[in-house]
């Protein structure tokens, strides 16, 4: 009678351990989703447009709850891990604020860690431009004309696809804005000479639109004798 059990033994152990896996496969993960829609994860936000450069103040970030598979990746989760960082690049108004967009805490250099290697920031202060520099953010392209009114008036086209670092209001004074660009460093002195001795013009440019022409010199015997364009 005894030895007729085992095998029906055997099929009932058998049997609980499919179940049981079974159990575990299906219910398991459905409680651990659960527990992660229950127990979401934060991340922080910009509150409104950020430029390359700001140092991020409490007033600049707030925080949101996230799903775990919604959770960008190194998303810094509190105000305080964020505040006092300083920004590598322009972010969004809502976008996630990650530890790629800041520099290290600690790091020397404040806002001017936002300047890339090899290059340098230069300010320059554009005339008869207002209605183009109302439209210039940080991180916009621009071309940069410089004209000289000494005897015959002369238009230069003398540097192109310029990133704009940062934009500031009107200077006391002359009531002229301040633009602070990134550019090499040999153009930085032309650039410094050409704002002190000359007036410059700034072209907004598309953002995707890369393409560059080279210096390019106009006069306004030229505009004169020069065929009608035809526009695209």
């Amino acid at each position: 009678m005894k030895r007729n059990l085992m095998p029906l033994l055997g099929v009932a152990f058998v049997a609980a351990v499919v179940a049981t896996g079974i159990f575990y496969g299906l219910l398991i993960p459905r409680l651990r989703g659960s527990a992660s829609a229950d127990n979401p994860r934060t991340a922080v936000l910009a509150v409104h447009a950020l430029d390359r450069g700001a140092v991020l103040r409490q007033e600049d970030v707030k925080v949101v709850d996230f799903d775990q598979k919604a959770l960008p990746p190194n998303a810094i989760p509190a105000p305080e891990q964020a505040v006092g960082l300083t920004l590598l690049e322009p972010v969004s108004p809502n976008q996630p604020i990650t530890s790629s967009h800041v520099a290290r805490r600690g790091a020397a250099g404040g806002p001017s860690l936002a300047i890339p290697a090899g290059r340098r920031a230069v300010s320059i202060h554009p005339i008869d431009s207002s209605g183009v520099v109302a439209m210039i953010r940080s991180g916009s392209r621009v071309d940069i004309q410089v004209l000289d009114t000494r005897g015959a008036q002369q238009l230069r086209r003398m540097l192109e696809d310029v990133e704009v670092l940062s934009v500031t209001g009107n200077e006391p004074g002359n009531g002229r804005p301040v633009i602070t660009l990134l550019v090499s460093p040999n153009d930085a002195d032309r650039l410094s000479l050409a704002d002190a001795t000359l007036q410059l013009r700034l072209v907004l440019r598309n953002p995707n639109d890369r393409s560059v022409e080279g210096a390019k010199s106009v006069a306004p015997a030229a505009l004169l004798n020069a065929a009608a364009a035809v526009h695209p």
